[in-house]
């Protein structure tokens, strides 16, 4: 049969389980793997950074609900690409970190890049963490990092593959054989479905809530319709899971905000159904201001340690989101629910209602720069159909995110509950080699485009089309407006930018670009971008006086005694 290479055997099983694309950036212990998958057709996206090759694997995987792959040479290559891997794994985002490490023949020996545990330090951000000891068992070592990465609660994997072994030729008849066959997802429980079910008839009021878990499931939108077929009952999504339905269906409510609004505009609810939906930051926390508590609450998720985290659930239902909305079809199409068509026509009253707060707001602020609501409206009505967005930075995200409207699943993202700016660059590189025929838009904060500005350079070199738009407001929004709140209006402690031309950064760099300081230019900019057919920067002048409503909570009345903290919950007086 033959001899091979430890690389060329990791290569050829990441084709067999269907990786066509992979990013990072290179590193001489890499080379039998790397040259072994460009002869195998695998397109290499090498990024300025490791952690923005992460982010990009993730942002692969978003926008396809399947595996993203990257690599990180050892060492430096490695700690660099650590950062995304805590980002994937606490958004749950199934991507494979192939990386490297000093030969197993040289331990202890204060080689180059030896001395650092990688494996022991990947496993504190990554569901599986192992290093590979001889070469013929990397075929199974590699469809085995697919499998944790991929099923049950995804998560990265990190497989470190020494350069000895990576280099090593080995007989390909002592190669294991991987087995490439993965497992069906988990359906509910017939006790869970017929629990469900009795829930669901009682209700009055109930809402659908679809998130994360649910993008990354098979076939959601049309289970989901076939649903909405039989039953009106009123959808939010949350997360990254915009675009399981369609903005323009009649059940469609949008994001969480439309849960907030409920109890003004129609009635609070008195079912929620959680679908692949964590509670927690996304869904109000602990405030109450969201899922009221005392409603009942059925969740669903691959995870069952998640119903219950924040409270009492009355059904907890360990189950793949498309499996279980397939189920809710049938019980649906058999006559076992109700028809709630009353009570979702009410709550079309919350659709939009971010609107009410701003009807009055001039496109122009005091500060002679542009409202960041206006340009958000602006920005997402502009949009094609098809288009992909990500969002990046922290009130930058609110302001965009009041528009979700995404018209296909995976196509509405950016940074989740780590919080980790400077990951949309990456995200947008891999959304793009995802959907290459689609408009890419990025919606970024000044502060936050600032991490990974080098990753405009990848996105010329490859001819990755990405539109990205800078929100510069001269400052660290969110940091500025939580100093502001808490110390005083003229607080102002290493949370100031200057009026940095990021668009003539990216110009110099090879992108299309543009200053927008108009209004009425933030739609011919973007189709100008567009048309254009290269990557592209719209550095948008904004202002930094008006602050997003996510930062309510630090002005809001407290007991005497309490503690007010940035993000979080106030803490209570005497609270040890």
């Amino acid at each position: 049969m033959g001899t091979t290479t430890g690389g060329e055997l990791v290569a050829r099983t990441l084709v067999d389980l269907g990786v066509t694309h992979a990013f990072g950036v290179h590193g001489g212990h890499l080379d039998p793997l790397l040259t072994a998958l460009d002869a195998l057709g695998v397109t290499l996206v090498d990024t300025r950074h490791e952690a923005a090759a992460g982010n990009a694997a993730e942002g692969y995987a978003r926008a396809t609900g399947g595996l993203g792959v990257a690599f990180a040479t050892s060492g430096p290559g490695f700690t660099n690409a650590y950062a995304a891997l805590a980002n994937a794994y606490i958004d749950r985002i199934p991507i494979l970190l192939l990386t490297s490490s000093p030969p197993l023949r040289e331990a202890e020996l204060n080689v180059l890049q030896g001395g650092l545990d990688q494996v022991a330090a990947a496993r504190t951000v990554a569901k599986w963490a192992h290093r590979a000891t001889t070469a013929a068992r990397l075929p199974d070592l590699v469809a085995l990092a697919v499998r944790h990465a991929t099923t049950g609660v995804p998560g990265p994997a990190v497989l470190d593959i020494p350069i000895d072994v990576m280099y090593r030729k080995i007989d390909e008849a002592v190669a294991t054989r991987p087995s490439l066959t993965m497992p069906t997802p988990p359906a509910p429980a017939s006790a869970a479905l017929r629990r469900m079910v009795e829930l669901l008839r009682t209700a009055r009021r109930p809402v659908l809530v679809l998130g994360g878990g649910a993008a990354l499931s098979r076939d959601v939108r049309p289970a989901l319709e076939a649903l909405l077929d039989q039953v009106r009952i009123p959808v939010v999504t949350t997360s990254w899971g915009h675009g399981q339905i369609s903005p323009d269906h009649p059940c469609a409510l949008g994001g969480s905000g439309a849960l907030a609004a409920l109890p003004f505009l129609a009635e609070r609810p008195d079912l929620f159904v959680l679908l692949g939906a964590r509670q927690g930051i996304t869904l109000g926390a602990r405030s109450g201001s969201m899922i009221a508590p005392g409603t009942p609450v059925v969740h669903v998720d691959v995870d069952g340690v998640e119903p219950g985290r924040l409270g009492e659930v009355e059904l907890s239902v360990v189950a793949d989101v498309g499996e279980t909305l397939r189920t809710l079809a049938l019980a649906a199409a058999a006559g076992d629910l109700p028809d709630w068509e009353d009570w979702n026509t009410a709550t079309r009253a919350a659709v939009g209602a971010h609107a009410l707060m701003y009807a009055d707001a001039p496109a122009v602020t005091p500060s002679g720069r542009l409202h960041p609501y206006h340009v958000a409206r602006e920005l997402t009505e502009a949009l094609e159909d098809d288009a992909v967005v990500v969002y990046d930075g922290g009130e930058t995200a609110g302001w965009i995110n009041f528009f979700a409207r995404a018209h296909r699943p995976r196509s509405w993202f950016g940074l989740g509950m780590m919080g980790g700016l400077g990951v949309g660059q990456g995200f947008a590189i891999g959304a793009q080699c995802a959907r290459p025929g689609a408009q890419v838009v990025l919606v970024t904060g000044d502060g936050a485009v600032g991490f990974h500005l080098q990753e405009f350079d990848t996105m010329a070199r490859h001819r990755l089309p990405v539109t990205t738009v800078v929100y510069n407001n001269l400052s660290w929004g969110m940091s500025l407006h939580g100093q502001q709140a808490i110390y005083g209006e003229k607080t102002s402690v290493a949370v100031e930018l200057p009026d940095t031309r990021y668009d003539l950064i990216a110009a110099a760099m090879g992108l299309y670009a543009e200053r927008v300081d108009d209004l009425a230019q933030v739609r011919p900019a973007l189709r100008r971008a567009r048309e254009s057919g290269r990557p592209a920067c719209l550095d948008v002048a904004i202002a930094a006086d008006v602050v997003h409503p996510m930062m309510a909570p630090l002005t809001a009345d407290l007991p005497d005694g309490s503690i007010r903290v940035p993000y979080y919950e106030a803490i209570p007086s005497g609270e040890g």
